[in-house]
């Protein structure tokens, strides 16, 4: 039988056991990398991936262009030279951090490990969606846990969902796509209250914008819990790695660390991104200089914002949410037609919120220029303002 009879006869999807996941980021990424569509604007700010408007450090590209003759050897799988300068920063110990491909490879293997049929892992909602799919892709059941009023993680209600099937707690913080961040009494709650029989997980990508903006110091609050714990951090958002995916996890013991590193992929990541990474983490006044400039735009947004009536989420993060008097998805079309992506919350309890990347001081006067004109339209549209 042919390869063409085989596949129209079982379908070319018949071994999978799971249905594909829905990936809100394809149709946004196909505006940016197909090239301009019929009717598209000539320019388009890609203000939907919370990407970092600045480039990496110099320093950082230095070092990922003098490791390019070497890449024909694997990387370090330990990514050791990078982990002993994060140990040597945080004071965990070398032996239990782990790096992998973004942070997004460490939450799938974190599922991996810690749930299977019938678990439970409870999940703030709306959050990073790769957090869910990696636990449905485990036949675990996702306990979805509204966000506080302030759009921050809701430690009580968390504490809440947890059952005796629960393996997993995620927690986010500064929390996307809202920005908010836990407060430290709220914090310690979720530190001390998850069971100590309970991986419990803080999803810092944001770190480096919420420190800066004066949250609590998430690492030394988990240092008090006695039972397990990881915390994870990216080099996509502050450093402006994201083409480079590099994620790391401080964890509480040898232990995990040890059994993230045996689940991960082997050789990754590359070289030439560790080589950025680690860079990228020793140039600390270009770092500041990035996060002076995103927190200088990001009240500039929601300072313009108000002024226009609406009523934005505090974000300590690089992003900014608010609800327009419309749907979200008409709210993209309309600011995409202006040449602005950004990204909905794509959530049944948030139908009118919109997300939008901080960017640079050009992109926030067209954002507020652009969300004026269309509150202006919204009216004669039937979307009762």
């Amino acid at each position: 039988m042919s390869v063409e009879a085989a596949s129209g006869r079982f379908g070319e999807s018949a071994w999978m056991r799971h249905p594909l996941p829905a990936r809100p980021v394809d149709r946004a990424a196909a505006l940016v990398q197909g090239g301009q569509a019929r009717g598209e604007p000539a320019r388009l700010r890609p203000l939907h991936l919370n990407e970092s408007p600045y480039p990496p450090s110099p320093k950082a590209v230095a070092a990922m262009a003098a490791s390019a003759a070497g890449v024909n050897r694997y990387p370090d799988p330990n990514a050791r030279l990078l982990c002993a300068e994060l140990s040597a920063r945080s004071g965990i110990p070398a032996s239990r951090i782990a790096c992998a491909n973004g942070s997004e490879e460490l939450i799938q293997v974190l599922c991996t490990l810690g749930a299977g049929p019938g678990d439970e892992v409870v999940v703030p909602a709306p959050a990073f969606p790769g957090i869910a799919i990696s636990a449905t892709l485990r036949n675990a059941v996702v306990a979805r846990v509204p966000l506080d009023a302030r759009g921050a993680n809701d430690a009580q209600a968390l504490l809440a969902a947890i059952t005796a099937r629960t393996r997993v707690v995620f927690s986010c913080s500064p929390h996307p796509p809202s920005g908010g961040m836990m407060e430290a009494a709220a914090l310690q709650q979720l530190i001390q209250g998850v069971p100590d029989n309970v991986l419990l997980v803080m999803d810092e990508a944001y770190h480096e914008f919420g420190r800066h903006a004066g949250g609590p110091d998430i690492l030394a609050a988990l240092a008090g819990r006695r039972g397990p714990w990881v915390n994870l951090r990216t080099f996509s958002k502050a450093y402006g790695l994201a083409g480079a995916r590099v994620g790391y996890a401080f964890c509480s013991s040898d232990e995990i660390a040890d059994a993230v590193r045996r689940v991960k992929t082997t050789y990754g990541p590359s070289a030439m991104s560790l080589a950025g990474a680690l860079a990228a983490l020793q140039d600390d006044a270009y770092l500041a200089t990035v996060l002076d400039a995103v927190a200088r735009e990001r009240d500039r947004m929601t300072a313009g914002l108000r002024a226009l009536g609406l009523q934005p989420f505090a974000s300590l993060a690089n992003f900014v949410s608010v609800a327009l008097p419309m749907p979200g998805a008409q709210a993209m079309q309309g600011l995409h037609a202006r040449g602005i992506l950004v990204r909905d919350w794509r959530d049944p309890d948030y139908q009118k919120e919109i997300r939008i990347t901080v960017g640079l001081a050009e992109d926030t006067d067209a954002v507020l220029q652009a969300i004026k004109e269309i509150l202006a339209e919204a009216p004669a549209a039937g979307t009762g303002i």
